[in-house]
């Protein structure tokens, strides 16, 4: 891994950057210092940028939040989250999962439905499947839906997880579990997920159709996520950095080692995102 300081050193061998959101960009209610600066500098010197987010939402609410925090539009190309992809997923032909499902999650993100034929049961008898978003709150812990999961998977239901995160942290260090939690718990018991967002291919593959006709070897993906945004972006054969600002803020662990152990490499490491 080849340490960095400034995204300018590497700039030239890229013509798209895939920037993580949440840890790279912002923590959810504040910007992280010289991000903003750095997607300024990335246009400015021609480079394409999507965002590419493991929120379990549409992406026009995470460009809300963005516009709020004093991204524009113009400071990127495209955007896609994880709950953006699990919409159009629903969407099309290919989803078999049934109709009716039983919502996991804040009521903040529960309208990643709102349009498609599908209904929200409020008994998991009545469901077809699961779909999980998240922790309905921050008090609520992941052994608080034992027993849901326990009786979902007696039924036999599948689960589709929108956000594949196991964790985010906060500038402050705080940290909040995630979706992934849930679905790994799932798992755990023999249940059936179906993951959207990193580091899965699905993403991946929506980007490289997006910024056509850019190759997989002049696209570099940033990120703080090991097992999402880097697993993902080496999986698929895209340069990564991993930024250690985010997930690894103050964690005295060697990195190296992390990575190694999930066979997770970046191209390079950067203490955050910075032109």
């Amino acid at each position: 891994m080849q340490s960095l300081n400034q995204l300018r050193v590497i700039a030239n061998k890229y013509d798209a950057v895939l920037l993580d959101v949440w840890g790279v960009v912002h923590d959810g209610t504040a910007l992280y210092p010289g991000s903003r600066e750095a997607m300024i500098a990335l246009k400015a010197s021609g480079k394409k940028v999507m965002l590419v987010s493991n929120a379990p939402r549409r992406s026009h609410k995470a460009v809300d939040v963005l516009e709020q925090l004093g991204v524009h539009t113009g400071l990127y190309d495209h955007i896609i989250t994880s709950g953006e992809l699990a919409y159009q997923w629903l969407a099309s032909a290919e989803s078999k999962v049934g109709k009716r499902y039983f919502y996991i999650g804040p009521s903040k993100d529960a309208d990643v439905t709102h349009g498609l034929d599908y209904q929200r049961v409020d008994d998991v008898k009545q469901a077809d499947f699961l779909l999980n978003v998240g922790f309905g709150s921050e008090g609520e812990v992941a052994d608080d839906l034992t027993m849901l999961l326990r009786a979902s998977k007696a039924q036999g239901l599948s689960m589709l997880c929108l956000n594949p995160d196991l964790e985010v942290v906060k500038i402050s260090g705080g940290r909040f579990e995630c979706a992934g939690v849930i679905a790994r718990d799932y798992q755990r018991i023999g249940g059936e997920v179906m993951y959207f967002g990193k580091p899965y291919a699905m993403v991946y593959d929506y980007c490289l159709q997006t910024l056509l006709p850019v190759p997989k070897d002049r696209m570099l993906a940033v990120g703080d996520g090991i097992l999402t945004d880097i697993a993902g972006a080496v999986n698929y054969g895209i340069d990564a950095v991993l930024v250690t600002g985010g997930i690894f803020k103050k964690d005295e662990q060697d990195i190296g080692k992390i990575c190694a152990a999930h066979n997770a490499i970046p191209k390079y490491v950067m203490p955050q995102l910075a032109w």
